[in-house]
């Protein structure tokens, strides 16, 4: 089973170098914005491409991130008896590839809203170049500075989407957490039970008393509640 990790491993480091790579392409697509008023719809309908083409690929690194990350998770709590699975250094590689993770999240977001303000005001401004030289157009320029500032509105909602999104990614890691630390001592409690019979025998009495008890507590509440019924309609 430590092959299987070391080869998910492996697998999550070659996706976070691979999204590493796209969040500098992304990055460059602002770089490359001379921020000039002389831009033509081309250019920026070119870029808009790029853009909507390098997001996609970035998100579709994430999701395969998230899920090999997940199964790290699955193999390290499934053999959270073996030794391997209980050195420090496993836990703090889980630890650590989720906050790559989680910052690889945050850093998409942030670049990816950048990047789409400047093309948007890129296109305003190429549409209000062609309204000076055809004032027919002058509508649809308006138009869109009225789409900036409703898209500035939205991503601001993103983001405060995106940080509760996060708090929830982070409470669910520490659930997971918890889960591989209760499911090692299960294990080792069930070891310990078929290791020493005499523990195993205790367990099962203490296990009979408490169904003994709980069918007590159901009866009487049962006898109670009939009692009153019954008293209540004489």
């Amino acid at each position: 089973m430590s092959e299987t990790w070391e080869a998910l491993r492996k697998k999550a480091r070659s996706t976070e170098n691979s999204i590493d790579v796209k969040l500098v392409s992304l990055n460059k697509l602002t770089a490359s914005s001379h921020g000039g008023f002389d831009i033509d719809e081309k250019t920026v309908s070119s870029r808009q491409t790029s853009f909507r083409t390098v997001t996609t690929e970035i998100e579709g690194l994430i999701e395969q991130l998230t899920n090999i990350n997940d199964d790290m998770n699955d193999v390290a709590g499934a053999q959270s008896s073996a030794s391997w699975a209980n050195n420090p250094a496993i836990q703090h590689t889980l630890r650590r590839h989720r906050e790559i993770l989680r910052d690889y999240g945050s850093e998409y977001r942030r670049a990816r809203d950048n990047v789409d303000q400047v093309l948007q005001r890129e296109l305003l401004l190429s549409s209000s170049n062609e309204s000076s030289r055809n004032p027919a157009v002058n509508n649809r320029a308006r138009g869109y500075d009225m789409y900036l500032k409703e898209n500035d509105h939205i991503n601001a909602c993103d983001r405060l989407l995106d940080e509760q999104i996060e708090m929830a990614m982070s409470t669910k890691e520490n659930v997971a957490r918890q889960g591989i630390n209760l499911r090692g001592i299960s294990n080792r409690l069930h070891y310990i039970a078929k290791k020493y019979p005499a523990i195993n025998n205790l367990m099962q009495k203490i296990k009979t008393k408490k169904q003994k008890n709980t069918m007590i507590l159901a009866g009487v509440i049962s006898a109670c509640l009939i009692f009153t019924i019954f008293w209540i309609i004489n």
